[in-house]
């Protein structure tokens, strides 16, 4: 394996402290000094920020980017207004979900795709080859562009109190001025609470992450905190929930895609001609044990009945929980007893409909209108 490729803040992460782990190929923080359970209370309560540099940055531009965009993913792209983002996924042709992508329209030909690590590479080929041929061109701005996120029901007020002109509202993107430098905000957060992606020149990166560390009361976090975050509100994750073996309609995200209109995108056919066999289920465990991904679901008859996803303790619930895919012929109600195997135990759980947090700051659903 080569080296790791490193963000701009790298070596700013591990002066603080940083736990390091690899992630797609980035060296990343997995959590700081205070641990991950200290980081999520924090997000939850006050603000943190994120680096989220190693996620791939990709602008699509022109004359017939809309259109392309619009045949190419399994939600629509044409009608996002301008100053709007939402989070859109690509289909496999025979209905897989190969990525999820935070989506911004910055003008009427003028597109902005903010995308998972993991995916990223495989993202830039697949729009590339889709758009080969039409007025429209993409850049990859993953080297050009630095990303932060800044989450919590403070991260409007911090960013507020620097940035000049108007914030977007939820579900909305533009173009602010922070500290004689321009930055692009969407109001789009993934772990339930007010959020922001910030996306700005990679010279400027250590400029902010000093501002916002100064700014009461920022503090950092990593990819550890994310992913309970997210696991608390039921958020998928691709590699995780997502995959290209499972269809949107096995994956929670069966109502995001629209089947009814002429609009012709990869896998739309297999989604027509496939029928659920899955259920994405949240699972409410009787202890803080957390059941990691891969690990077997049985019912009282001790049949497995499916496999966790997903799974961390939830310090907001002060107990652990699950995203698990169930066959859909196994899928019982809420409050159903099932069973997690790990390695030494069986652990009790409850089926319960995510989100299991509910008091988070956020202003509407993850994938944004």
């Amino acid at each position: 394996m080569g080296a790791l490729k490193t963000t701009p803040l790298t070596g700013y992460e591990i002066e603080l402290g940083a736990k390091m782990t690899p992630r797609a190929g980035w060296n990343t923080a997995l959590y700081y000094p205070e641990g991950i359970i200290a980081e999520h209370r924090h997000t939850r309560s006050a603000c943190s920020v994120f680096d989220l540099c190693s996620y791939g940055k990709l602008r699509v531009a022109g004359k017939e980017a809309a259109p392309a965009l619009d045949t190419l993913f399994a939600r629509p792209a044409a009608d996002l207004g301008i100053g709007r983002c939402r989070r859109n996924f690509m289909l496999s042709e025979t209905g897989g979900v190969l990525s999820l992508v935070l989506m911004l329209r910055m003008a009427e030909d003028d597109f902005l795709l903010v995308t998972d690590t993991g995916s990223a590479a495989g993202d830039l080929e697949r729009i590339s080859a889709h758009i080969a041929g039409r007025d429209a061109e993409v850049q990859e701005l993953t080297p050009l562009l630095a990303c932060l996120g800044l989450e919590g029901p403070e991260a409007r007020k911090v960013l507020e109190s620097f940035a000049a002109g108007p914030l977007p509202e939820y579900s909305c993107c533009g173009t602010v001025e922070i500290d004689g430098f321009r930055a692009i905000a969407a109001c789009a957060g993934a772990t339930g609470e007010e959020g922001f992606r910030l996306l700005f020149n990679l010279e400027y990166a250590d400029q902010l992450w000093d501002l916002l560390l100064e700014t009461e009361p920022v503090m950092p976090a990593g990819f550890g905190a994310l992913d309970s975050l997210r696991l608390e509100m039921g958020y998928p994750a691709c590699g995780r929930e997502l995959t290209a073996e499972f269809s949107p309609l096995d994956s929670g995200l069966g109502d995001l895609v629209r089947l009814d209109d002429a609009r012709s995108f990869p896998g739309r056919q297999a989604l027509l001609n496939r029928k659920q066999r899955h259920v994405l289920a949240g699972l409410l465990l009787e202890t803080r044990r957390a059941a990691r991904e891969g690990t077997l679901v049985l019912n009282a008859a001790e049949e497995v009945v499916g496999v966790v996803t997903g799974g961390s303790f939830c310090p907001s619930l002060e107990t652990a929980a699950a995203l698990c895919r169930l066959d859909l012929a196994c899928m019982q109600p809420p409050g159903s007893e099932l069973w997690c195997e790990v390695t030494d135990a069986r652990l009790p759980g409850r089926i319960a409909e995510p989100p299991f947090y509910r008091g988070g700051s956020a202003k509407g659903d993850f994938f944004l209108p």
